[in-house]
């Protein structure tokens, strides 16, 4: 009888034993395969966030004049009259005219930069990397309302009643555009009094209302805007020469 109970203890004991040696193993693999799992989610989530990050900026530039300078933070009016901003950093260069070495503390209200850098689609806002001082064309549009024919300058009206002189270089060049909608090349000497006139110049630095024209286009047979008061009074080339009133008679000029 002691023998068939050793037996069956022995028996019991070796269906029991590998049983519960075989269930360790399984569980240490389920674990690892979990953190394994765990890991690879994570992964994909930083990367699925950096893709996303990656996709909400993009190198961009801007072009403006600026408004405000706080902080670190630049407000510049855009060419297209929208309010931007530039955040600056310690990685952020700036430079002028000719390479000249800047500082944020440089930059006034006013002043025309041209910024490149990352631009945020989602806050709007482009962190600057490389700014710079410019110095950008004006356009003005008016009528002709003197021609100095001795200074090689004319002076333009525009609609809300400025005058500005527009001096006439070497480095001017002068275009027609005809009835048909041509571009032709002109001249200083083919301007005339009361012509439309869209005129593309530099300010001078002292003097706002006086540009020096790079481009000058005037338009053949457009009626003169009748929002723009224009004297008609032209600067003869010779002095000696006294205007005529048009019925014969000479003014003389009073001494």
């Amino acid at each position: 009888m002691e023998k068939i109970k050793i037996f069956l203890i022995l028996t019991a004991f070796l269906f029991i034993v590998p049983s519960s040696f075989a269930q360790t193993p399984t569980t240490e693999k389920d674990t690892t395969e979990n953190k394994i799992e765990e890991k690879i989610d994570e992964l994909k989530n930083r990367v699925a966030s950096k893709v996303a990050e990656l996709n909400l900026v993009e190198k961009r530039g801007m072009i403006g004049k600026v408004t405000d300078v706080s902080g670190t933070r630049i407000s510049i009016l855009d060419i297209d009259g929208n309010l931007r901003f530039i955040d600056v950093d310690e990685f952020t260069e700036f430079s002028g005219e000719s390479g000249k070495e800047l500082g944020l503390s440089d930059l006034k209200d006013g002043v025309e930069i041209g910024a490149l850098g990352l631009y945020n689609k989602e806050s709007r806002k482009l962190l600057g990397r490389f700014i710079e001082v410019l110095s950008l064309p004006t356009q003005i549009v008016g009528g002709i309302s003197n021609i100095d024919e001795k200074n090689f300058s004319v002076s333009v009206i525009t609609e809300d009643q400025k005058e500005y002189t527009v001096d006439i270089e070497t480095i001017t060049k002068t275009f027609l555009i005809t009835s048909d909608s041509e571009l032709e090349r002109s001249g200083f000497s083919k301007l005339s009094p009361r012509e439309n006139v869209i005129v593309v110049g530099f300010a001078d630095p002292e003097k706002k209302d006086r540009l020096t024209a790079s481009k000058i286009f005037h338009f053949e047979g457009i009626p003169l805007n009748p929002r723009i008061p224009i004297v008609e009074e032209i600067v003869p080339s010779d002095p000696t020469i006294i205007p005529s009133t048009g019925s014969g008679k000479k003014l003389t000029p009073l001494r």
